[in-house]
């Protein structure tokens, strides 16, 4: 009798044990499926977002920018499109908000992280031609505690006419030039402007800071529109428009007609006749 409770205990044991096992098994299998489908999530935020939005670095310059649906021009210092920012805003923190419009203005497309392309400026807007995340531009991931997903402004732009073409210029009131929608979409906007930024931030970032003091590298200020003496404007030889375009860092201008039949000349010349004032501004968002 002793000995056939002992077998009963021992069956009794044996079955709790192999349960146990079952369910550890079942546990570790699916923290395991967990995991996996965590590493493919996290591999696919890495692979879709870009390396200017997963690891940003600060950038200060600004751009012109008109757009134009079937001749009606989209005004940029309506509330939908403007952003509220620090004005006193002068240190080397990197902004929340990689593009925005302030200060009611039209145009001035003012761009704070390095490496922005026309294409993500359209999506962030509503245009999305460069696809990736749905009403977002990618995740930040250069802090892993932080991870922060990069949401476009919203969706303001009009809606694109069906069997239009969209015909990108650049230029000012001298004159213009066709550029490709591909460049402008998928370029660096400095280099689809053919101009470099004068933001101190720029030669940190390009440069390693080879031309910045190492006091500069320790305690850098982010002069808004171009370096210290820039508001100083202390170069005889120098036109007013000269000028105010340096201190604002100012890129260039475009304009983008979608339509379509391909512009006049003269609609052409009546845009880049009507471009918004530079300020003589040295700080600010």
């Amino acid at each position: 009798m002793i000995e056939d409770n002992k077998d009963k205990s021992s069956r009794a044991i044996s079955g709790h044990l192999a349960k146990l096992r079952r369910v550890m098994r079942g546990i570790l299998i699916l923290a395991g499926l967990m995991a996996s489908l965590m590493l493919v999530y996290s591999g696919y935020i890495y692979a879709s977002s870009p390396a200017v939005i997963r690891n940003p670095k600060l950038e200060h310059y600004h751009f012109r920018m008109q757009i134009l649906v079937n001749g009606k021009a989209e005004d940029f210092s309506s509330k939908a499109y403007q952003t509220g920012y620090a004005k006193d805003q002068c240190n080397a923190n990197l902004p929340e908000q990689p593009i925005h419009f302030h200060d009611n203005k039209d145009q001035f497309t003012h761009i704070h992280w390095e490496g922005m392309t026309g294409g993500m400026v359209m999506k962030y807007y509503g245009w999305n031609y460069i696809g990736g995340f749905d009403k977002a531009l990618g995740y930040k991931l250069d802090d892993i505690s932080n991870i922060q997903k990069v949401t476009t402004h919203g969706n303001y732009l009009p809606q694109v006419p069906k069997n239009a073409t969209f015909y990108v210029y650049t230029g000012n009131e001298k004159g213009y030039k066709l550029r490709s929608f591909d460049d402008w979409k998928n370029q660096d906007l400095e280099e689809f402007f053919g101009t470099t930024s004068n933001s101190p931030a720029h030669d940190i970032n390009k440069n390693g800071g080879e031309q910045a003091s190492l006091m500069n590298q320790l305690f850098p200020t982010a002069y808004a529109h171009g370096n210290e003496n820039d508001s100083k404007a202390d170069n005889d030889q120098e036109t007013e428009t000269e000028k105010l375009t340096r201190i604002n860092n100012l890129l260039g201008n475009v304009v983008i007609f979608v339509q379509k039949d391909k512009p006049t000349s003269q609609q052409i010349k009546d845009r880049f006749n009507d471009l918004e004032p530079l300020s003589d501004s040295t700080c600010g968002g």
